[in-house]
């Protein structure tokens, strides 16, 4: 059957399979739209959406956002971003994610938006709400001073307490006193620690004589006047007929109230072998029940001490091969080095000085590997030093890197050298935060590496590049890029060539929100480049006082005695701020009662005084006769007159 059986269309091509032939189908792909219309004829698209509206529809469009990036691969399909950025790595793109950092915070609301792998709790201990006029809307996870007290989180000792700088830290727990609960860290919080700031105690709180202060930071234990380092019983208070006197019978130190070892030799008397000779060791070599310290014969070999050449041990034949004081049984130092053999490291080999390098249990006299590195010292590049690699950094015969002490021969030595191991003769450092710009991979110590910051030079961790150029905000001369050098921009952070500013002092207007500096936002103010801080506007026209001058006359009607009638002279005969031509009575000396001039508006022409009165020569109409000024004119300008003087 011909799909078209009026056309000559041999493959009887029928797309949407409407039993039309497509050859005289008016709508191939039968989706209401006439394919003359139709912006994908062979796509069903009733909706003819065209995200990018170059006329092709999405439907037979393989790259709607037009950015390179075919859709199906595209990580923000209808919104061009080429670089396909993905900073959480979620297959969302940064320019159509409202999370960025995927923490479950929209970024609208997130204080720290794009800190991935960070906590999303929001906290922000420094918001200015607590901290009215210095807080920050930056959140704790991404905010590096969380006090804004200007000491940086990683060297802030109170974190979360904002101090002048480093707080004092008494125990050096890391935590300053001013937020440290417990200053002398002996787990007794300072509330309760009787001795808050005595280092080295173990919390105890152990006060002998009831005073509030604890033993250990008490110069008095026992409360009885004398300091503990005068007391001779610092622990036991003076009996009432001792009191200011230290009795000491043996003249120890110890007061006899609390003496109970004669001798001073820290045994009780009851238990001495020689209670009136002080032996603290009570050594009793022989056993005979008396101490050595009062025995004459302390070996109990038969020969006195005073003849004995070896007292301590038996030996009643004495004998002594070497001739030296001390006879055989009891000679230490068989090679005569005056080092006894028990502790001598060599002790067939003389050596007095028992140097051993590697303190192993043999001297280097007779230590094969003195640094004991595992090779033997004829071998070894640094015998003195430990090496088992046998490292030669700079490949001179000066010795190896373990006793060279310039390891890359720059001229520096490696104590002083900060890149030890890469010569750098002449040490540039360029923030001397401690490596060498030679060895440092940050040298400026923004946390950014030089391969990657913007400014390698010149700290700044934020990266800012306020005109995109690739050169830092930090070492960038004209961050705007407005022509005008920072150093004399006055809005260096906002373009403006023409550095437009109201007034000679002051940031220029581009970045200015009140130019005429009247305290009035200029998004406020009736009169933005006009100075006038009660924003008076008489008629309500939006344009304040200051800058208005509704009678022409040359005057602003803020300053003008009658703003709506021309007085360019201002004249004003009684003084009283309203001009003649709008003052209803500008005759000061006249009786209003029988003032024939009153209320009147043109200048009253003044003769003398004469008994007291004024003899007026001439005045003008009254008001609405035709001869002055109209009536209303008058009557509106000394109504803005007045509620000028009101408002100032």
């Amino acid at each position: 059957m011909d799909v078209c059986p009026g056309l000559f269309n041999r493959d009887q091509t029928d797309l949407d399979d409407d039993g039309l032939g497509d050859a005289c189908d008016d709508d191939d792909d039968g989706d209401d739209v006439p394919d003359d219309a139709d912006n994908c004829p062979r796509e069903p698209n009733s909706g003819q959406d065209d995200a990018n509206e170059d006329g092709v529809g999405d439907a037979c469009q393989i790259d709607d956002d037009a950015d390179g990036v075919p859709d199906n691969v595209d990580n923000c399909p209808v919104l061009a971003n080429a670089n396909q950025l993905d900073l959480d790595g979620d297959g969302l793109g940064d320019v159509c994610d409202d999370d960025d950092d995927a923490d479950g915070v929209p970024d609208d609301d997130d204080n720290c938006p794009r800190s991935v792998g960070l906590p999303a709790d929001q906290a922000n201990n420094d918001n200015p709400i607590d901290f009215p006029g210095r807080g920050d809307e930056l959140g704790d996870v991404c905010d590096d001073d969380d006090d804004n007290d200007g000491a940086v989180d990683a060297v802030d000792n109170c974190p979360f307490l904002p101090t002048d700088g480093v707080e004092p830290d008494f125990d050096q727990d890391g935590m300053g006193d001013a937020c440290d609960d417990d200053d002398d860290n002996d787990d007794v919080p300072d509330a309760a620690d009787n001795c808050p700031r005595t280092l080295g105690g173990d919390g105890d709180q152990t006060d002998l004589d009831g005073d509030g202060e604890g033993d250990v930071c008490d110069a008095d234990d026992d409360g009885d006047g004398f300091t503990d380092a005068l007391d001779f019983c610092p622990r036991i208070p003076r009996l009432p007929e001792t009191v200011g006197r230290q009795l000491d019978a043996d003249g120890d130190g110890i007061g006899d109230a609390c003496d109970d070892d004669d001798d001073n030799d820290d045994v009780f008397d009851m238990a001495d072998n020689c209670p009136v000779d002080a032996n603290v060791d009570q050594a009793d070599t022989d056993r005979d029940g008396e101490g050595d310290a009062c025995d004459a014969d302390i070996d109990g070999d038969g020969v006195p001490n005073a003849g004995d050449n070896c007292p301590l041990i038996v030996n009643p034949e004495q004998a002594n091969v070497d001739m030296d004081v001390r006879g055989d049984v009891c000679d230490d130092d068989i090679d005569q080095d005056t080092i006894a053999n028990a502790i001598d490291n060599c002790p067939s080999v003389r050596n007095p000085d028992q140097t051993n390098t590697d303190l192993d249990e043999m001297g280097d006299a007779c230590d094969p590997d003195d640094d004991n590195d595992g090779v033997n010292d004829e071998v070894d590049l640094c015998p003195l030093d430990t090496d088992p690699m046998q490292l030669n950094t700079d490949g001179a015969d000066d010795g190896g890197d373990a006793c060279d002490d310039d390891d890359d021969n720059d001229g520096v030595r490696d104590a002083a050298d900060n890149c030890p191991l890469i010569p750098n003769t002449n040490q540039e450092n360029l923030f001397d935060d401690g490596p060498g710009d030679a060895c440092d991979d940050d040298d400026d110590g923004d946390g950014t590496p030089d391969v990657d910051d913007n400014c390698p030079r010149a700290p700044n961790p934020m990266q800012e590049d306020l005109n995109g150029n690739r050169m830092g905000d930090a070492c960038d001369p004209d961050d705007d890029s407005d022509g005008v050098d920072d150093v004399g921009d006055n809005c260096p952070q906002v373009a403006n060539p023409m550095q437009e500013r109201l007034f000679r002092s002051g940031p220029g207007d581009a970045c200015n929100d009140d130019d005429d500096g009247d305290g009035v936002p200029d998004v406020n103010d009736n009169c933005p480049r006009t100075v006038n801080p009660d924003q008076a506007d008489f008629d309500d026209n939006r344009s304040g006082d200051a800058c208005t001058d509704t009678d022409g006359d040359g005057l602003n009607d803020d300053v003008d005695n009658c703003a709506l009638i021309e007085n360019r002279d201002q004249a004003d005969a009684d003084d009283d701020d309203v001009g003649d031509l709008c003052d209803d009575d500008y005759d000061p000396k006249a009786d209003p009662l029988v003032d024939e001039c009153r209320r009147r508006t043109a200048p009253i022409l003044w003769a003398q005084e004469c008994s007291g009165q004024t003899k007026k020569i001439g005045c003008a109409a009254a008001p609405g006769t035709g001869d002055g000024p109209s009536g209303a004119w008058w009557v509106l300008g000394l109504a803005l007159l007045r509620r000028r003087r009101s408002v100032g």
